[in-house]
């Protein structure tokens, strides 16, 4: 498949609130008695290794691969290239110690993001997650991409219009992976420094491979480094964002993130997420084979499908908080620091 464009596509569509299930969240995540029998499923080592594990990635690969997406390709690519390890070398960050929330197995592999292979399957990954977003439309990979970040960065870029204090010169993308969310972001604001930050050197490694030559990348910046202590100086960036991340925290971690955000941000300006929508009709009324096999890979959902975003923002000291349901399965939460 191709790289995603470097630059924004305008009028893709934003989902009315009014399309989000009455529900604030589905059964089979939280305190529910389906989300325990799930567990109690998932738990099952012989469940998960032997039926779920392999499932969950197959899905995943199917739907990249019968839509054009040649995944187990571009992988074996990226496991050949040795100019990886060297920007490996040159960004991880030894002194970083990994919470204990991070070291899970997500997304089905062992040593969840803290390996080659998932770093290597991360785009392809995002493909398949971006088509199953859209299943009955006939679209390509790349439009489905597309059509996915630019209803983020649109309601980004409308709520930062309204709210911010000017055009931003200093974006920091927390949980930045293989730097996809951090290329869309940095096309709509086209004058703005980014720091695409990471846990994972693995990702960073692959985000600065894909990131050589493509326009914009001298504005760019990748970084070893927890998003709840990024080291930066108070008040040094304009927008916070953290596309597809909470999903993989716990509650703690994600009330965090939020204050290091308001540390790190300039008064006047935005913080911006987005994950899956818990009031989603889509997301609630997966069939039992999807839901399971999907919180099987997110060692975190229970406490993600649960937390109060808006109203944690608030506490953290954000105004002007509000969610965009930004496609079927997806909203975006955003807030304005007080000034």
């Amino acid at each position: 498949a191709a790289r995603p464009r470097a630059a924004a596509k305008r009028g893709a569509a934003v989902v009315p609130r009014a399309a989000a299930a009455e529900k604030a969240k589905p059964d089979w995540a939280g305190d529910d008695l389906l989300s325990k029998v799930v567990d109690l499923a998932i738990n099952n080592k012989l469940l998960y290794e032997g039926l779920m594990k392999p499932m969950a990635r197959r899905t995943l690969i199917n739907t990249a691969e019968k839509n054009g997406v040649a995944w187990r390709d571009i992988a074996a690519g990226l496991a050949k290239d040795k100019s990886l390890q060297k920007h490996f070398d040159a960004i991880v960050d030894d002194t970083i110690e990994y919470p204990g929330y991070y070291l899970k197995p997500f997304h089905a592999y062992a040593e969840g993001n803290l390996c080659w292979l998932a770093a290597f399957e991360a785009e392809p990954a995002t493909y398949s997650m971006a088509l199953r977003v859209y299943p009955n439309d006939r679209i390509t990979a790349d439009q489905a991409q597309s059509r996915l970040r630019d209803s983020y960065t649109q309601a980004l870029r409308k709520h930062h219009d309204a709210h911010g204090a000017g055009e931003p010169t200093t974006i920091l993308d927390v949980g930045c992976s293989v730097g996809i969310s951090t290329q869309y972001i940095s096309a709509e604001f086209a004058q703005a420094n980014m720091i695409g930050l990471d846990l994972s050197p693995y990702m960073l490694a692959v985000a600065t491979h894909r990131d050589k030559g493509v326009a914009g990348s001298e504005r760019r910046k990748w970084v070893h480094g927890l998003g709840e202590n990024t080291r930066l100086p108070d008040d040094s960036v304009d927008i916070v964002s953290l596309a597809f991340v909470i999903h993989e925290c716990p509650e703690k971690a994600t009330k965090d993130l939020m204050t290091e955000a308001a540390r790190v941000l300039k008064p006047g300006g935005t913080f911006v997420m987005t994950d899956n929508n818990p009031k989603s009709a889509v997301i609630q009324n997966l069939p039992p084979a999807l839901f399971t096999l999907m919180k099987s890979t997110e060692p975190h959902s229970n406490e993600y499908y649960a937390v109060d975003i808006e109203s944690a923002l608030r506490e953290s000291g954000f105004e002007h908080v509000h969610t965009v349901d930004t496609d079927p399965r997806h909203r975006t939460v955003l807030g304005t620091l007080k000034q």
